[in-house]
């Protein structure tokens, strides 16, 4: 060797390079997890698993739920890539989030910090029966209220969901998803989906494969279609003029599930378009991109 000193001094480098590598997500002998180190109110983040065959089952710990999540082998490992958010209304929300997977003899903490996001506002006069409720509607409302709630919160552990999403309706956006709005004067809950345009009668298409586990005529989102697409992934479908499936219904992606209407308090024909994962409304437009544009992404 005519240079010793130069080849210890490569040797040491690749050394020290290997040990501050991270540990790519599928690594066949340990538990790996890749996410975000932030997440904005209201937007998904997708979250990337790699486990050792064999060890299951594979759980997440998030917003004080755990669940488990099946896995799929990919070569001599598991791996399965999560969707997670938190919502736009938490009051005292907290700066920080815990996420914790548990494989086997392992377990892989991580903090994500909580990013505000300020969404626009609208201020509209409305008539009163958009802000005021006899009490057979009020009774009638709280009662769709706690179905859709219990709809929100399916949990299955099979994904059926694959990015991009399948857009339901072609039509633009007419009301973008976390609005503020103002009817009379009083504040309103954010606009918890994506309203877009569609022509009275038309095709409305599932986003995702999934299984249907609420359909109805709501007071006030009209015409509804919630759909489990797996991991506390559920879409919803408002203001519809028709309902083509029912509870139960296994629905591929793309496949027609309804028509866009003008059912319930609204003042026309579209499609409101929401997302719910674990029980939080997010942003559905990121998802209709392979990357989920921006917070969606996995850092590499």
């Amino acid at each position: 060797m005519k240079h010793p000193a130069l080849f210890a001094g490569l040797l040491c480098g690749l050394l020290l390079l290997s040990l501050s590598s991270p540990t790519p997500a599928g690594s066949a002998n340990m538990l790996s997890v890749e996410c975000p180190d932030s997440l904005a109110e209201g937007r998904g983040i997708l979250v990337r698993i790699g486990a050792p065959v064999g060890c299951s089952p594979i759980t997440v710990e998030w917003l004080n739920r755990e669940f488990a999540v099946e896995a799929l082998p990919v070569g001599d490992h598991l791996e399965v890539e999560v969707l997670l958010g938190v919502g736009l209304r938490e009051r005292n929300a907290e700066e920080t989030y815990t996420l914790r997977v548990r494989a086997g003899e392992w377990s892989v903490v991580k903090t994500l910090q909580r990013i505000p996001f300020r969404y626009p506002e609208q201020h509209l006069d409305v008539p009163r029966k958009y802000t005021e409720l006899s009490d057979e509607d009020l009774a009638r409302h709280n009662r769709e209220k706690r179905e859709a709630t219990e709809a929100k919160m399916t949990l299955s552990a099979r994904r059926s969901w694959a990015l991009p999403l399948h857009r339901p309706v072609p039509g633009s956006i007419t009301s973008d998803f976390g609005l503020r709005r103002f009817f009379n004067g009083e504040p309103k809950l954010p606009h918890g989906g994506t309203d877009l345009r569609g022509a009275e009668g038309s095709d409305v298409r599932a986003c995702a494969a999934g299984r249907v586990v609420l359909t109805g005529f709501h007071l006030f989102a009209g015409g509804s279609v919630y759909i489990d697409h797996g991991q506390g992934l559920i879409s919803m479908y408002f203001h519809l003029s028709a309902i083509d499936v029912e509870v139960g219904r296994v629905v591929e992606a793309g496949e027609t599930i309804a028509r866009v209407g003008a059912t319930g308090r609204v003042t026309g024909p579209h499609l409101h378009w929401g997302l719910a994962v674990h029980g939080c409304l997010i942003d559905p437009m990121p998802l209709l991109t392979t990357d989920g544009s921006g917070s969606l992404s996995v850092e590499d």
